[in-house]
């Protein structure tokens, strides 16, 4: 009788541990010059780690050559991992940035409750430039955390909102548009305040041919565009991210 107890205190406990809900955290910053050279031209990153450090996912990287100025960045992912993040060129001005992630690795694995920190990196010189880095709790709880303002950073917010069933929910379909008379594709979802998003087409063994950021958004939905002209008749599957939102489905070409 103790060692069933035992057992099952254990599992309570392992359950406790190692839960992993699901939800979305929404990341708005604005930035300030430093008065770098090139000021206000700049290069910046913001990611997501973990509370040892280890990262999860670049949410939004906008860099060309002077990406290997982002050090903060480039010691948390090596191999400067833009997987599912919004990337661009260098940015000409400084602006508030709202980001959402969805609790998931650049794999698309749901990471265990805990704490985590999502950094904010930028610099308008051939150097280090401003960075820092914001704590925050993954769990059941919902959060809204503001942050003081520093002299880089300010209006800085972070708003964790877990799923209700604490299971992730399946990915909704996009509405698909096939465009007569030609090889085009377009593809809508909701539009949403989080700026990041990406879509991504596979053929059925699981090869990904296509992949873009470039979207339009009129306020209402969120338009993406497939010119699948080079692509043999098949079916084939699609994957959006729109902040920390999920669609998938299947299309014939």
């Amino acid at each position: 009788m103790r060692k069933i107890l035992s057992l099952a205190i254990l599992l309570f406990l392992s359950a406790g541990i190692f839960a992993q809900t699901s939800g979305t955290v929404t990341f708005k910053v604005t930035t300030v010059t430093a008065n770098g050279t090139y000021a206000p031209k700049h290069v910046l990153a913001i990611w997501v780690t973990n509370s040892a450090g280890t990262f999860q996912k670049s949410i939004k990287v906008m860099a060309a050559v002077r990406k290997q100025y982002l050090y903060q960045w480039k010691t948390a992912t090596p191999s400067q991992n833009v997987t599912g993040a919004i990337t661009g060129a260098t940015l000409t001005s400084h602006q508030t940035h709202t980001v959402s992630w969805n609790c998931q690795t650049y794999s698309g694995t749901l990471v265990p409750d805990g704490d985590y920190k999502m950094w904010v990196e930028f610099t308008e010189k051939d150097g280090q430039g401003p960075y820092t880095s914001y704590t925050f709790t993954k769990g059941a709880a919902a959060d809204t955390i503001t942050f003081s303002n520093a002299a880089n950073f300010t209006s800085v917010q972070i708003i964790y909102t877990p799923t209700p069933s604490g299971i992730a929910e399946p990915a909704a379909e996009a509405t698909v548009i096939r465009f007569a008379g030609d090889n085009n594709f377009g593809f809508s979802v909701p539009s949403q305040l989080a700026e990041n998003a990406t879509m991504q087409i596979f053929d059925l063994g699981g090869r990904l041919i296509y992949q873009t950021a470039d979207f339009l958004d009129n306020g209402t939905l969120r338009y993406f565009l497939w010119n699948a002209a080079a692509e043999r008749p098949g079916i084939y599957v699609y994957r959006i991210e729109s902040g920390a939102d999920q669609y998938c489905g299947k299309l014939y070409r």
